[in-house]
């Protein structure tokens, strides 16, 4: 039997290899010039996160992730989908941001 497979190489420096950790977090996204979009943040790595936002939000776009007790990680939106959208950080975040996030975060996957 032939099994037809696609394979993807992965660039070197792809955040996308980064371990995402799920989550279900509530916070914030600023954006320039408007209030704050509450969101819902599902999964997250050092490298970006994936959320649903509760108002629009353009891939392009930049923003700033809002979670209790962090300060603000600026971010770009990638993609978007019926209200989920996909962001980069613009700096990695440093692994133990990352562990004081999920650790005080509720895992509920």
């Amino acid at each position: 039997m032939r099994i037809l497979a696609v394979l993807h190489e992965q660039q070197a420096g792809d955040a996308r290899s980064d371990v995402r950790r799920p989550v279900d977090l509530n916070a914030s996204l600023l954006m320039a010039g408007t209030k704050g979009i509450g969101c819902v943040v599902s999964n997250i790595s050092i490298a970006g996160f994936m959320a649903t936002a509760y108002s629009p939000v353009s891939p392009g776009a930049l923003l700033w992730l809002r979670v209790p007790g962090f300060a603000a990680l600026s971010a770009r939106v990638m993609w978007e989908e019926d209200g989920r959208i996909g962001c980069q950080f613009e700096t990695p975040i440093t692994p133990e941001t990352l562990i004081g996030i999920v650790a005080d975060a509720p895992n509920l996957h």
